[in-house]
């Protein structure tokens, strides 16, 4: 068709996409699935270990010093 007959220029459904374009697209789509896996992951052993492993109050040290 001729741009004269036809003046959409998209693509249209006939037309072969670009497989190096999907390609990226799958990669950037699973480069942000797992950032967010492992900041997920980072974030709940971060809390997790807040609660497990926090000093018993005997042990703390003291806020200030003695006057002793």
């Amino acid at each position: 068709m001729d741009a004269a007959v036809n003046p959409q220029q998209g693509r249209h459904r006939g037309t072969h996409r670009d497989p190096l374009g999907t390609v990226l697209t799958v990669l950037w789509g699973l480069g942000h699935i797992a950032t967010l896996a492992l900041l997920g992951t980072a974030a709940q052993h971060q809390l997790g270990a807040e609660h497990q492993f926090a000093a018993p109050p005997t042990r703390t040290l003291p806020d200030r010093e003695s006057t002793a």
